[in-house]
C-alpha cells in the first residue's frame, strides 16, 4: 500500500481563466406578442352555404353511425342466436345419445324374449298349442305332368 498522505492536490484544475472554457451566456430572445387576425368580412351568402354544408355533414354523419350501429346491432344478435341454436344443438345430440343408448337395451331385450325356444314355450303355455306330428303334414308335389299330386 502506498502512503497518499504527502500527495498534493492541483487546485489549478478549478481555475477557469487557466482551463481556457469560458462559458458564455445565452442571450434570451424575446417573445413577441401575437398579432390577432382580424376576420375577413362575411357575406349572408356565404353565411347560409356554409350552415347548409355543415348541415349536411351532420345529417351523413348521424347516417354513417346509424347504419354502424344497425351493422353492430345484426352481428350481436346473429352471435347471440347462434350461440341459442350451439346449445339447443348440443341439448339435441345428447337427448339423442340417451335415445340411442336406450334403443340399444330395448333391442337386446327383445331379441333375448325373441328366441326359437321362448317363441315356442309361450305357444304351448299359453295359447295351448302343439306341434304336429309327422302324419298331420300333407305334401303337395307340382313338378308333375298332370298337376299336382297329395304325398304323405
Amino acid at each position: 500500500m502506498a502512503n497518499n498522505e504527502t500527495a498534493a492536490l492541483d487546485l489549478d484544475l478549478f481555475d477557469v481563466q487557466k482551463n481556457a472554457y469560458v462559458p458564455q451566456e445565452i442571450p434570451k430572445k424575446r417573445i413577441q406578442k401575437p398579432k390577432l387576425l382580424e376576420p375577413k368580412p362575411v357575406s349572408r351568402a356565404q353565411i347560409v352555404h356554409e350552415s347548409r354544408e355543415s348541415t349536411k355533414m351532420a345529417i351523413r354523419a348521424c347516417a354513417f353511425a346509424l347504419a354502424m350501429f344497425l351493422t353492430i346491432g345484426a352481428i350481436i344478435f346473429c352471435q347471440v342466436e347462434l350461440t341459442n341454436l350451439q346449445i339447443e344443438l348440443t341439448a339435441k345430440q345428447n337427448e339423442l345419445s340417451v335415445l340411442e343408448s336406450e334403443n340399444v337395451s330395448l333391442k337386446m331385450k327383445y331379441n333375448s324374449m325373441m328366441s326359437i325356444d321362448k317363441v315356442e314355450e309361450y305357444a304351448q303355455s299359453e295359447l295351448g298349442m302343439v306341434k304336429r306330428d309327422s302324419y298331420q303334414i300333407d305334401y303337395f308335389d307340382i313338378s308333375g305332368e298332370s298337376g299336382a299330386k297329395l304325398t304323405q
